[in-house]
């Protein structure tokens, strides 16, 4: 056997000589750094996207569903009302009954709601409503109202395992009356972009029904975002709160 050639066993299979160790040493070190180096920013990426997503507020209504940051720190009360206030899609709305079985009585019902478009933040809560529900014939003859808004219609306060009626999962108590917004009016237009943006299927309501577009005229406001108890939040402070 020459030098030049490769020793074979009994079985036929060449051997490897000692000079291509040094060659495959290097192959498997190169493509071992190569795996470690993708798998570390594979995980790398991984971590990001968790983090980035764990920040994230998701809400959720009919087909739509949007993402918000998280909320301002609770300290800063203003700033948590806004928020609230413009990532919801409906309220609890308290009005006086006129109904005859619970007429004079407190009565609560639920409204769909917007402050704007999702880029848009007014600070006013707008609903379309129709004189026809319960809640619209109270407004009719007493327009005083209550919205409660609460931030477990987020997913915040689950994913922080909160419940609504935990004070961190804020809540945002808005009095006032409910005033009808004047068709052909800027406001007006206003609002119904605020609305029909958020909730498409209003486009489709009934036309029979008489639908109108109100506002809540915000007269007080209290927020519960953690313990202590509610805090009392200006209107002027409120509408001025950065967004």
């Amino acid at each position: 056997m020459s030098k030049m050639e490769a020793p074979y066993s009994l079985l036929g299979r060449q051997y490897a000589t000692q000079e291509d160790y040094p060659t495959k040493k290097c192959k498997y070190f190169f493509m071992g750094f190569i795996t470690a180096l993708v798998l570390t920013l594979l995980g790398g990426t991984a971590f990001q996207l968790y983090m980035s997503s764990s920040k994230v507020v998701t809400v959720s209504s009919g087909r739509l569903t949007h993402r918000w940051p998280e909320p301002p720190p609770h300290d800063q009360v203003a700033r948590v009302a806004r928020y609230v206030v413009h990532i919801s899609e409906w309220a609890s709305i308290a009005t006086i009954s006129t109904a005859d079985p619970i007429k004079g009585y407190p009565f609560g019902n639920i409204m769909s709601i917007s402050d704007g478009t999702v880029d848009r933040s007014s600070g006013t809560p707008y609903a379309y409503i129709t004189r026809m529900d319960l809640s619209g014939k109270d407004l009719l003859m007493d327009n005083r109202a209550t919205l409660s808004i609460s931030e477990a219609q987020s997913d915040y306060c689950q994913k922080h395992d909160l419940d609504p009626e935990d004070p961190r999962c804020a809540r945002i108590l808005l009095t006032g009356t409910m005033e009808e917004i004047k068709n052909g009016t800027s406001e007006a237009e206003f609002a119904k972009a605020a609305l029909f943006s958020r909730h498409p299927i209003m486009e489709s309501w009934p036309t029979d029904h008489h639908w109108i577009f109100v506002k809540l005229k915000i007269e007080h406001i209290y927020v519960l975002d953690f313990f202590g108890g509610a805090k009392e939040v200006d209107v002027v402070d409120y509408y001025n709160a950065e967004m």
